[in-house]
């Protein structure tokens, strides 16, 4: 089980994220988003990311609460996956990557 707190780092760069295959392209990120998209979406501050092999046994904070993955995070707004680079968010039918702090 990885636990990756704010500012913690430690993934290996070169191995593909939990959920994604090698070559796949990058999801997009939420600070690419425009300022007003942005705007329309809660603060979204993830705070402890922790990954584990076993899917279950993930979970995050995400604005003060302890969510896991299906959980809804706001109106609108799923949690869809949560990888070792950071967590898969769903959000108006876009698909958002927020890195893990």
């Amino acid at each position: 089980m990885v636990v990756a707190p704010a500012g913690a780092s430690g993934a290996d760069a070169t191995a593909a994220p939990a959920g994604r295959e090698a070559g796949e392209p990058p999801l997009p990120r939420l600070a690419d988003l425009g300022a007003g998209e942005r705007a329309a979406l809660p603060p979204l501050k993830l705070t402890m990311h922790v990954f584990a092999d076993d899917a279950p046994a993930r979970f995050v904070i995400l604005d003060g609460r302890r969510l896991g993955e299906g959980a809804m995070v706001a109106e609108g707004i799923v949690l869809r996956e949560i990888r070792r680079d950071g967590i898969v968010l769903e959000a108006s039918g876009r698909v958002l990557l927020v890195p893990r702090p």
